[in-house]
């Protein structure tokens, strides 16, 4: 085991003792430790997935808008990506943004085909950054950027969006 996850494993039973939970593991504490490291792990997991993201200031500068609010208001008009963070705030890939600082402009139609069927913003956000097949295996976020036919686009997301409300 390395030194990090010696560490790692050290607090893991120190939390668990502050907590009183050590004699309170159920009947696997096994899956209790691989639970907990694949928690620890998501949001590693996701970064990688999307790459890096904007908080509201660095969007903001991003944009060039006046304000944090201004970002948090194109987000809740269907213009721009937000992805949940810790502590409520939120977080925007930086993938949606093209070289003049805007959202591509073929996003806010992406955003209201799946804005019914998706639970949270992370599936919309990995659609954006996974090869898709209707797309010749490129990304919808490649398919944006090099400025191809938002109509193909649009209908890869409506067929994406159609599988899953089923």
């Amino acid at each position: 085991m390395s030194a990090a996850l010696a560490i790692a494993a050290e607090a893991f039973e120190r939390t668990l003792e502050e907590l009183d939970l050590e004699t309170d593991l159920g009947d696997d504490p096994a899956a209790l430790g691989r639970r907990a490291a694949l928690l620890a792990a998501a949001d590693s997991v996701w970064k990688r997935h999307l790459g890096p993201m904007f908080d509201a200031e660095k969007a903001k500068v991003v944009l060039g808008v006046s304000s944090r609010q201004a970002v948090s208001d194109l987000a809740k008009r269907g213009r721009l990506l937000a992805i949940d963070a810790a502590g409520g705030r939120k977080r925007y890939p930086a993938f949606q943004f093209g070289q003049d600082g805007r959202p591509y402009p073929e996003l806010p139609a992406i955003l209201e085909i799946f804005a019914d069927v998706v639970e949270t913003p992370h599936t919309v956000a990995s659609w954006l950054v996974s090869p898709n097949s209707a797309l010749g295996n490129e990304t919808p976020i490649v398919w944006m950027r090099s400025g191809r036919e938002p109509r193909r686009l649009r209908d890869a997301a409506r067929r994406s969006a159609e599988r899953l409300a089923h």
